[in-house]
């Protein structure tokens, strides 16, 4: 991730735009801080890198060799755990996961704005949507799910498949998808005001052409000073990667055809798409993607003792 030069570019030119002499940063979530070091030879007074992994010796190392020992002060920890001595009046973060909720790292962007940052003070980024689009992807369904059905040398596995088609998959090739509908803006969140809480969209797409949906395409975009940064297939190339939200079975559509979706999540919980047409109806959700004892779902209980 520090070496993606698209997202770093993008951050240096944000922060670029803000960074005074005055300027006190908070790095949250630091890693080896590339952006807190970005902000510190912009000429920051002060900057916190704040790392929970042992990974922040790198980032102590770093700026050592980069002559910044004096201005960049590495705190090992938890935001709660770690003493940050004065307000900041930037926060810099790359808390935003794949889905924009993914991993479920936001919480903590939102505390430190609470507890850490000055009255008018700056989020990098400061704003995020979740984009969707009907796509047919005939290669990855059959690689991911459909695949399942195919018996191995003689030996069938094919109970898998439906745990498969509840799962969502990141990390493929971009060029697998193609939008079978104009992408839409499901939810925007405000970073510098909003709460962490459940995810409920209703959106409906017009298709624009016609072919077998095998799913949803999903992504986010944030906003970085003055411009979107999109995490999109179609965009520039970044470490975070779209998302994939399968049907199964594929649906065939017409131009013409509206499809309606229903997106669910609760705070640290599972991802669940309803998918509606005039034809047939279905629902997934990343709930069923792994068998699952009712002696497991017990130890995830809130009072499990």
């Amino acid at each position: 991730m520090a070496l993606d030069r698209v997202r770093n570019q993008a951050y240096a030119d944000a922060l670029a735009r803000i960074i005074t002499p005055d300027s006190v940063v908070l790095d949250l979530g630091a890693g080896v801080g590339i952006h807190g070091l970005l902000a510190a030879k912009l000429g920051a007074r002060r900057v916190f890198l704040v790392e929970p992994e042992d990974v922040i010796a790198v980032a102590e190392e770093s700026a050592r060799a980069n002559g910044l020992q004096d201005v960049v002060q590495c705190l090992h920890g938890r935001l709660d755990d770690v003493t940050i001595p004065e307000p900041v009046d930037v926060i810099v973060s790359v808390l935003t996961g794949n889905l924009l909720f993914t991993e479920d790292l936001l919480p903590v962007l939102l505390h430190a704005r609470d507890t850490h940052l000055k009255p008018g003070g700056v989020l990098l980024p400061d704003r995020a949507t979740i984009e969707i689009a009907p796509v047919t992807a005939p290669v990855l369904h059959a690689r991911e799910i459909s695949g399942w059905s195919d018996p191995q040398r003689g030996v069938t596995l094919s109970p898998a498949r439906a745990y498969a088609a509840n799962t969502v998959f990141y990390g493929w090739d971009r060029a697998e998808v193609s939008y079978l509908a104009k992408p839409r803006a499901v939810h925007d969140l405000d970073l510098t005001t909003d709460s962490y809480t459940a995810l409920h969209v209703e959106a409906d797409f017009t298709m624009h052409t016609t072919g077998v949906c095998h799913g949803l395409a999903g992504w986010f975009t944030m906003h970085l000073g003055d411009r979107w940064v999109s995490t999109a297939p179609d965009a520039d190339r970044m470490h975070w990667s779209p998302a994939f939200l399968p049907l199964d079975p594929p649906i065939e559509v017409t131009e013409g055809d509206v499809l309606s979706l229903r997106l669910d999540r609760a705070p640290y919980g599972d991802w669940t798409w309803r998918v509606t047409t005039a034809a047939t109806s279905q629902r997934r959700s990343t709930m069923l993607a792994t068998p699952l004892k009712s002696s497991t779902l017990k130890k995830a209980s809130l009072d499990y003792t």
